[in-house]
């Protein structure tokens, strides 16, 4: 299963705006005592797709393009 954690609204080089959103995978097991999530490796990707790459807390790439995105407050 995967969750979106959070979106971030982001400005582009050009001054266009673009969202980046962060995902992460949960593996969902059934135990005698209940259901539990266990988190596993997370993705960043923008609202078309486009993988992208942490740089740093404000900033973040898109891979296929190299172009860095800064995020906006």
């Amino acid at each position: 299963m995967e969750k979106e954690l959070a979106h971030y609204r982001c400005i582009a080089n050009d001054g266009s705006g673009l969202y980046v959103i962060e995902y992460q995978h949960f593996r969902i097991v059934d135990m005698d005592s209940g259901v539990r999530h266990y988190p596993g490796a997370r993705r960043l990707v923008t609202a078309d797709d486009e993988p992208v790459g942490y740089i740093d807390g404000m900033t973040f790439e898109i891979i296929d393009t190299g172009e860095l995105v800064r995020r906006h407050n």
